[in-house]
């Protein structure tokens, strides 16, 4: 007990990871970490990311005391990339130092998330495959567009040597003038 008669007492820290519809809505993670039932309100949080400080990012809430419990409660929350979050090699803790009868140390562990987000190698996958894709699709067209003319040419060039839709016809007058020149 202290001298205002109440009875010190040490914190309770959990940390909670981002919402998948954040880190897909946003390409966003928020870490929130929560220190409650703690007496007296002397606290210390700092984030750590890989044991290193993060000050970036961080929103810490000023500590509530609850009039019932008569015992207080903090809120932190630590934003970060979603890319950041979907390493699992990534190590965020929450650090909580309370200065009660004497120092105390208190932390929360959580690990990034493999497979939160795309990878690498797997946009680098899916740009071949789309590049791939768009050189077919383009190679087709010119296919086609060869194709298309070499249609139109020999449409031309028979129509050339059927100068009416009609061919007996056609054939019939170059006759006709053929005869009448060698007469004359």
């Amino acid at each position: 007990m202290n001298k205002d008669g109440f009875t010190i007492t040490a914190p309770k820290v959990a940390i909670f990871p981002p919402s998948k519809q954040e880190i897909k809505e946003k390409r966003k993670a928020t870490l929130v970490c929560l220190v409650t039932d703690f007496y007296p309100d002397h606290i210390k949080l700092v984030w750590r990311v890989n044991d290193v400080e993060r000050k970036e990012g961080v929103r810490t809430d000023e500590s509530i005391m609850d009039k019932t419990s008569k015992k207080y409660s903090l809120t932190s929350r630590l934003r970060i990339s979603h890319q950041e979050f979907s390493n699992s090699k990534n190590r965020f803790q929450c650090f909580v130092e309370f200065y009660g009868n004497n120092t105390q140390r208190y932390d929360e562990v959580i690990h990034g998330a493999a497979g939160c987000s795309v990878s690498e190698e797997s946009y680098l996958r899916s740009a071949m495959a789309g590049k791939s894709v768009y050189v077919l699709l383009i190679f087709k067209s010119a296919l086609y567009g060869v194709f298309v003319m070499g249609l139109m040419l020999r449409n031309k060039c028979s129509r050339r040597s059927w100068p009416e839709a009609d061919g007996t016809a056609a054939w019939r007058k170059k006759e006709l003038q053929l005869h009448s020149f060698y007469k004359s």
